[in-house]
Parts: C-alpha cells; structure tokens; sequence
C-alpha cells in the first residue's frame, strides 16, 4: 500500500452578491508551489486555500486533508464547509 503526499489549492472569489464561490481544486507537486499558488490566486481572485493530503493511488482511499495555507479574504475567515468537504475535511472540523 503505497501513501503519496498531494498538495493542492482551492481558488475561492467572491461574487456579485458577496457570496464565496468554490472553484475546482487544482494539484501541485510540493507544498512550496501550493503556497505559491495560494497566495497568487488571493491575488487575482480574491481568496485561496493551500491544503495537503495523504492517500493511496491504489485504493483511491484519502486520508483528511490539512490546510497550509489561507489566503485573501479566506485569511482571517472560518473555513467555509463547502471548502472543507472539498478537501476531505468533516463540516464540523475547526480549520
């Protein structure tokens, strides 16, 4: 059972009626890059999450994910439970 790290980003932008809007997660090969990622989609879009994630390519079993990184308007907010399922998170977790 082999276990691979992934690392991703989640772009977040806030709409015309001031709702967050969850856009499709996107894969990177280090977290380095994920941060990058973060910090450049809170740039241009607003918001971002940078995560990591244990799971089994064999399986397709994933382990919870874990935020690196909050970005933009997602900064200083609670996680949002749709970003958290996204990633693998319970709604209920705290971020």
């Amino acid at each position: 059972m082999a276990r691979v790290t992934q690392f991703g980003v989640i772009p977040v932008f806030r709409g015309l009626e001031g709702r967050l809007a969850v856009q499709k997660e996107m894969r990177f090969s280090s977290e380095d890059e994920a941060r990058r990622a973060g910090k450049i989609f809170a740039e241009v879009l607003g918001g971002a999450v940078a995560f990591r994630r244990v799971s089994d390519p064999e399986t397709g079993a994933a382990e919870a994910g874990e935020i690196i990184g909050r970005y933009g308007i997602l900064a200083d907010a609670s996680i949002s439970p749709k970003v958290k399922g996204a990633i693998g998170f319970e709604t209920s977790s705290a971020a």
